[in-house]
């Protein structure tokens, strides 16, 4: 009897160790004040776009003119999900500017986890970008 309830324990604490979600806490009154993007959404993987949810797309600029972007992103599934992501710059000519080392990036979600990525661009003809997204 006492080896049942230590299997279904065991299974039990098996089942559970595999549903890993992020628990986070924040300041209830945020003092950040984030400069927002109205962004545009193209999607073409609908299974990508229920399992990673784009909250907030936020920009700067950082030494003096160079454009930084943040988005935050949540992965919306209980499991652990890897997503590949990169940055492409664009210039006020509406043409991409290349940037060395821009190569697609993977990132590890937990389960429910809300992270944020950000990239900087490498020169100040830089005015716009398109964050691309694909699923691991």
């Amino acid at each position: 009897m006492k080896s049942a309830a230590l299997l279904a324990l065991g299974a039990a604490a098996l089942l559970f160790a595999g549903c890993q979600n992020v628990n986070t806490v924040e300041r209830a009154q945020p003092l950040a004040a984030p400069t927002l993007v109205n962004d545009q959404r193209i999607v073409t993987d609908q299974s990508l776009s229920r399992a990673l949810k784009v909250v907030s797309i936020n920009e700067a600029k950082v030494s003096g003119d160079l454009l930084k972007i943040q988005a935050t992103l949540q992965n919306t599934k209980n499991s652990d999900r890897t997503f590949k992501y990169r940055f492409e710059w664009i210039g006020e000519d509406g043409m991409e500017v290349s940037a060395p080392g821009n190569g697609w990036r993977v990132i590890t979600f937990q389960g429910g986890e809300v992270r944020a990525i950000s990239a900087v661009a490498t020169s100040p003809r830089v005015v716009d970008f398109r964050l691309k997204l694909q699923e691991s």
